[in-house]
């Protein structure tokens, strides 16, 4: 079976690894306990859905961190996260399984993914990721940097 995710990895030039997991991932914590192979932890990010009035936004952070809204305020204004149909008619895929690269909304990356050597993320499909090299975000994702998060307490 090959991913959507991987026919734009491919046709970029970008070179790509996918992680298949025993289980149905929804959180990080799913896909450290589901991957079938080794992953670091620390380089798993994931993608968030918000509303800002009518305008969605893809908010990419390591999935260590979360959402500071004050922060978030200061760059796209007051906002709240999509309901659960928003993200499925959004992205056509249930929360957990959303690839950024396969958005058609803004993608906002926090400034501290690009400090990652390589990233883990979701691939549209709850059983697989997908890991790049965060060098190679740009070639395959246009985005806007922003320091919108901090770490989950």
């Amino acid at each position: 079976m090959v991913l959507p995710v991987e026919d734009l990895l491919n046709d970029a030039g970008v070179e790509y690894r996918i992680i298949e997991l025993e289980a149905r991932a929804i959180s990080v914590d799913d896909v450290i306990e589901y991957s079938k192979e080794p992953i670091n932890p620390d380089e798993i990010c994931k993608t968030i859905l918000v509303k800002q009035k009518k305008q969605f936004y893809a908010l990419f952070l390591r999935g260590a961190d979360q959402i500071d809204f004050k922060k978030l305020k200061a760059v796209i204004g007051k906002s709240s996260i999509a309901s659960r149909d928003e993200v499925r008619e959004i992205s056509g895929v249930d929360a957990g399984a959303v690839c950024p690269l396969l958005l058609d909304v803004p993608v906002i990356v926090d400034e501290r993914v690009l400090g990652l050597e390589r990233l883990n993320f979701g691939s549209g499909n709850h059983l697989y990721g997908v890991e790049i090299s965060s060098g190679d975000l740009s070639r395959v994702l246009g985005y806007r940097v922003a320091d919108f998060a901090s770490e989950i307490q």
